[in-house]
């Protein structure tokens, strides 16, 4: 049972690292007049890249609340220590 929960809490983990992924292109497509590699490298080198991460966590939150109405708690789980790793990034950027 404990290796199941683990299991669900990675897969969780994934989801909620690609949703941040898929959240960041939407956002570079929605909001940026360059390509989306344009768009990434002007953001690294002007620091910018922990807002458009940030941005793009923000669908996290639908992932994270279709895993609890299927009653999927430790994927739901899963997600949320993949924004909490982003949150960690985005405050390591802002303190820099």
């Amino acid at each position: 049972m404990k290796n199941r929960a683990i299991k669900n809490i990675i897969v969780g983990f994934v989801v909620g690292i690609i949703t941040t992924v898929v959240g960041s292109v939407l956002w570079i497509l929605g909001f940026s007049n360059y390509s989306i590699s344009e768009t990434i490298d002007l953001a690294i080198e002007e620091n910018l890249i922990a807002p458009i991460l940030s941005a793009g966590a923000l669908l996290n939150l639908v992932a994270f609340f279709v895993f609890l109405k299927q009653k999927k708690s430790h994927q739901a789980r899963g997600v949320i220590f993949a924004t909490l790793l982003v949150a960690t990034f985005v405050l390591i950027q802002k303190l820099k």
